[in-house]
């Protein structure tokens, strides 16, 4: 990949001058073998690098962002080989792959839709059922680029403060608000990619997939789950020793998962999750003090109803504030030749 000649007239503030189509095919093509089976990790990437602002640094040692070293490392490594540094950021590279993830999961979902859905014509490959599947919009982000590395990148020793999975409603938009400057419905937008991937007691102190049999197909079911009161939501944790597809061995003695809304066969929560939906305040302990029959909803219960009743204006609305979070910090952004 030749690097890119410096213009007379200098070049932006992240120290490039422009960017082609051609070399964003090519940093995708060799930074996707990276990613693997991680794209829900990738695009939690973007987000812990956007907190404190987009600048391609992550801390490594703070175990919020636990779970990440690997996908920081490997997208590095290509990074170095294929000398990238010549034309653009990492934070670029990390925003740019965080699209793609997003992207190849719609993709997926409605590949595995059109074979196995209501219209399909074979049989489901798993446990799961496509019977309600539904096809998914594009997402609509368009790749910018510009943004401009820490001094210390791809690694860094500041705390940034990432939001504690423990916020209850007022807590998570005062977050976003003061952070982002988010309003509570783009807030719940965000939300939504959740619906990818799934937590890991021995990353974040959780354990659990938030949509079962899913966690590999960016659509709306995650809503869906949430506010389907049928489904009998109940918080509780649960002992290291009983977790499903966990090292059990790694286990300390008594250790306990963080507080976590549950349905079995389902899928998970956060309180921060549930917090869209359902109004509560968190103890010390994480424990919610009220059930889900109990607690009032959110101010933002309109807003989940609406997204899980329409994939599409989801997906129009997380376009926009997944956008606006990727520009986080960032200055001038410019679009791709």
């Amino acid at each position: 990949l030749e690097p890119t000649p410096t213009p007379a007239n200098g070049t932006t503030e992240s120290g490039y001058s422009s960017l082609s189509q051609a070399q964003v095919d090519t940093i995708i093509r060799k930074s996707k073998k990276a990613l693997g089976n991680a794209k829900p990790a990738a695009v939690r990437l973007t987000f812990h690098d956007c907190v404190g602002g987009c600048n391609g640094c992550l801390n490594i040692d703070n175990p919020d962002n636990k779970g990440l070293e690997d996908v920081v490392a490997k997208l590095e490594e290509i990074y170095q080989a294929e000398e990238f540094y010549n034309i653009v950021s990492r934070a670029d590279v990390w925003a740019l792959m965080g699209i793609w993830s997003v992207n190849d999961t719609i993709r997926r979902n409605n590949e595995d839709c059109a074979l196995y859905g209501p219209n399909g014509t074979l049989p489901s490959p798993n446990q799961h059922s496509y019977e309600n599947c539904q096809m998914v919009t594009d997402l609509q982000v368009p790749f910018m680029w510009g943004r401009k590395d820490c001094e210390t990148s791809p690694y860094a020793s500041t705390d940034v403060h990432l939001p504690a999975a423990t916020l209850g409603y007022d807590g998570l938009m005062q977050f976003f608000s003061s952070e982002f400057e988010f309003t509570p419905r783009e807030v719940t937008a965000l939300m939504g990619v959740h619906t990818l991937g799934k937590a890991d007691i021995f990353n974040s102190g959780f354990h659990g997939t938030w949509v079962n049999n899913q966690q590999g197909y960016f659509n709306n079911q995650y809503y869906i789950n949430i506010a389907n009161s049928s489904l009998g939501w109940r918080a509780f944790q649960k002992p290291c020793e009983n977790l499903p597809n966990a090292d059990i061995s790694a286990c300390q003695a008594g250790q306990m998962t963080g507080w976590s809304w549950n349905v079995a066969a389902t899928g998970f929560n956060l309180n921060a999750d549930m917090a869209i939906y359902k109004n509560f305040s968190v103890q010390d302990s994480g424990e919610p003090d009220c059930t889900y029959e109990e607690c009032p909803l959110s101010p933002t219960a309109p807003d989940v109803e609406e997204f899980a009743q329409d994939n599409s204006l989801w997906i129009d609305e997380f376009s926009s504030i997944y956008t606006k979070m990727l520009a986080h910090g960032a200055g001038e952004l410019y679009p791709v030749e």
